[in-house]
């Protein structure tokens, strides 16, 4: 423009430093960079992706992240990735990859995740079919200067021969960390991106992300969702984007119900899936060991958004109740679930519900009316799950005493029932119909297992009562035994006779196994010792050490079969572990008596997550239709038995989160049970 000009026209001249200020603004710390570069390789069809970390806790650390996609060629990483703010993944045909999936990343910020991360990059592509790759390099703080334009700063690249990207993909390589890493960033990297992925995606779109860390090895592997399908009370639901809203509560058949929330709704079609827990002791003992359901709670609960098969960030974030469902609790805390009791996914598309967009931060939906109504929508569905709790905790009126006549409640939700279908139409009149009459049944059947179980429990009650108020004599009694023994001994100590000395030892180990014994009792009896992680195969074997009286008495042998050096521990106090064998052992020797050569074998092996006892005997067996009958209060195959045994076997397994199952295989002899218990974990090493 010459001197003097009244008008012109000039462009932008953008410094160096302008992309550092814009990737500070965009990533906004080391978590969400490297979710960023998880999304690009989803973006390139990646079936799997490696985030490897190396002595990144000091000054000297690199992380590399390696995915099997389809890698960048020379046109891609000159003509898109060095402009900033363009996209590879635009313009026609790019919002869906090769392999059908919505592209994530379509405002080219991807890169500046880099450098967020670290001081320089490197890039190693390579395509399907070349034998050669790409090579280039970055230093970003080239960047980081007033004095030089942007279209100064230089990087270098190469194409040559693949050796470092095996058949296809891309390998990013930073170094010069910005950042040294904490135990607590691991930790919190490990749970955003095992809640990256959507729980609605199918196999065959098929994404793994694995970490790999030698700092903290503990994070390192396939990132996975524990414990969700232990969850006591599930609810999924659709949303067709206009009025229908189908429901299925605890993977029952779904139901259709019309929206009837005041005005329609804005957010478009949308799939909602949620796990509701209670957190009660006893309730997360049925799920896992009690502290490791409890830690995976706190980090896991929280409602999810996932836009394409991806995580919206930051909801269900810990400490995020963007429902407000803690608010919602205070007003009524009986029935309402708070947000550290719900796991919540939603599934919404970018095509589907185009409403619903992304702020530029990519940090959330831009708050408007479509974000309401997806809020009103979840509090809907929420209420669904809310009920069918109550109706599992309460299923009938508080207050009401076992054995009370409970007729007059449940003809009462009959009758409403029966309201509601006649204001229905006719397809939902009829599910209405038929939830009656299965409510109906299910509580003529409630009240017989009821009265069948305190009858039962009564009678077992009684002798536990018996029993505890005459424990406080016997070891009174064994130490007058002790006393005469020991008598006994100073009278014949200067008489040598061999019968006597074995006599007398007899005695003394009869008396350490009474002692034992009575030890057990009374700790079982007390029911004061919290319950620990106890080793299946010690307990087992100092159980069968315990019972060895009584098996010889009866002639039953006992075997224990566990594989050498495989640890094997659970949640459960021992003495409850004893009593459960116990009962086990005393069925089998009432089935073994008269039987050629009577045996117990007992098998411990870890299968994954799980600890399993095969508890085996020679007997007759069991027929295959009374497998289920066996746990029924007050069912007994014996003459004058109590039929309380296994049904109190059952109870306690269930209370410590495991099952007890009869295995009905026609090619095993004699009566097999097995139990399946949690396993005890180590973060560090998978099991302890």
């Amino acid at each position: 423009m010459s001197v003097g000009a009244r008008n012109g026209s000039i462009a932008f001249q953008p410094r160096a430093r302008l992309l550092k200020l814009i990737g500070e603004e965009l990533i906004s710390d080391e978590v969400v960079a490297i979710s960023e570069l998880v999304k690009n390789a989803h973006d390139a069809d990646a079936q799997r992706v490696t985030i490897s970390f190396r002595g990144v806790t000091g000054p000297n650390g690199f992380i590399c992240v390696r995915d099997d996609g389809h890698g960048i060629d020379l046109d891609t990483l000159l003509g898109r990735w060095m402009e900033p703010a363009a996209s590879t993944k635009v313009g026609k045909g790019r919002q869906i990859t090769q392999l059908g999936r919505r592209v994530l990343g379509e405002k080219g910020v991807g890169r500046f995740a880099a450098d967020k991360l670290a001081r320089n990059l490197t890039i190693i592509s390579r395509c399907p079919g070349r034998k050669d790759e790409v090579h280039a390099i970055v230093d970003w703080d080239r960047f980081d200067t007033d004095s030089l334009m942007l279209a100064e700063v230089f990087n270098h690249w190469e194409i040559r021969p693949a050796r470092e990207v095996d058949g296809h993909g891309t390998l990013l390589r930073m170094g010069g960390l910005r950042s040294q890493w904490t135990e607590r960033m691991f930790r919190r990297l490990s749970l955003r991106l095992s809640r990256l992925l959507s729980p609605f995606r199918t196999d065959k779109d098929r994404f793994v992300i694995h970490m790999d860390s030698d700092d903290f090895p503990e994070y390192s592997g396939e990132l996975r969702q524990d414990f969700l399908e232990k969850a006591p009370y599930r609810v999924e639901a659709e949303f067709d984007g206009e009025q229908m809203v189908a429901i299925a509560l605890n993977d029952r058949r779904p139901f259709a119900q019309r929206w009837n929330g005041q005005g329609e709704l804005s957010c478009g079609p949308v799939r909602i899936r949620i796990y509701a827990f209670d957190l009660e002791g006893e309730s997360l003992a049925r799920i896992g060991p009690r502290t490791e359901v409890r830690a995976w709670l706190r980090e896991w609960t929280g409602v999810s958004i996932y836009r394409d098969g991806f995580r919206v960030w930051p909801y269900g974030e810990p400490h995020d109740d963007w429902l407000r469902l803690d608010q919602r609790r205070v007003n009524n805390p009986v029935e309402k679930l708070s947000n550290n009791q719900v796991i919540g996914f939603i599934d919404i598309g970018r095509d589907r519900n185009p409403d619903l967009m992304d702020q530029t931060n990519r940090e959330g939906l831009i708050h408007n009316h479509a974000l309401d109504d997806l809020r009103r929508l979840v509090n809907f569905v929420l209420q669904s799950i809310e009920a069918e709790r109550q109706s599992i905790r309460h299923p009938f009126k508080r207050g009401a005493e076992p054995g009370e006549d409970r007729t007059a409640e449940v003809d009462s939700i009959t009758a409403m029932l029966e309201k509601l279908a006649g204001r229905a139409s006719a397809d939902i009149g009829l599910e209405l119909r038929n939830i009656k009459a299965r409510l109906q049944e299910q509580a003529l059947r409630d009240a017989a297992d009821r009265k069948r179980m305190v009858e039962g429990y009564s009678g077992i009650a009684a002798i536990g009562q018996m029993t505890a108020g005459m424990l406080p004599v016997i070891p009174h009694e064994l130490k007058r035994i002790r006393e005469e023994l020991e008598r006994m001994k100073a009278v014949l100590a200067h008489r040598r006779i061999p019968e006597v000395r074995e006599s007398i030892a007899g005695l003394d180990t009869a008396l350490a196994s009474i002692d034992e014994t009575l030890r057990v009792i009374t700790a079982a009896s007390g029911g004061t010792e919290r319950r620990r992680a106890i080793d299946l195969v010690a307990e087992t074997t100092s159980y069968r050490h315990l019972v060895g009286p009584l098996l010889a008495a009866n002639g039953v042998e006992m075997e224990l079969a566990a594989q050498e050096g495989d640890v094997l521990r659970t949640e459960m106090r021992p003495e409850n572990y004893y009593c459960l064998l116990q009962i086990l052992t005393s069925n089998a020797i009432d089935w073994l008596r008269g039987t050629e050569s009577p045996r117990i074998r007992l098998t411990l092996r870890g299968v994954g997550d799980r600890c399993e006892l095969i508890f085996s005997d020679s007997g007759p067996g069991v027929p295959y239709e009374l497998a289920e009958k066996l746990f029924e209060p007050m069912f007994s195959r014996k003459e004058g038995g109590r039929g309380m045994g296994l049904t109190i076997a059952r109870q306690m397994v269930e209370a410590h989160g495991g099952r007890i199952a009869l295995i009905t295989d026609a090619r095993r002899r004699g009566a097999n049970f097995l139990i399946t218990m949690t396993r005890k974990r180590s973060r560090a090493t998978g099991y302890e």
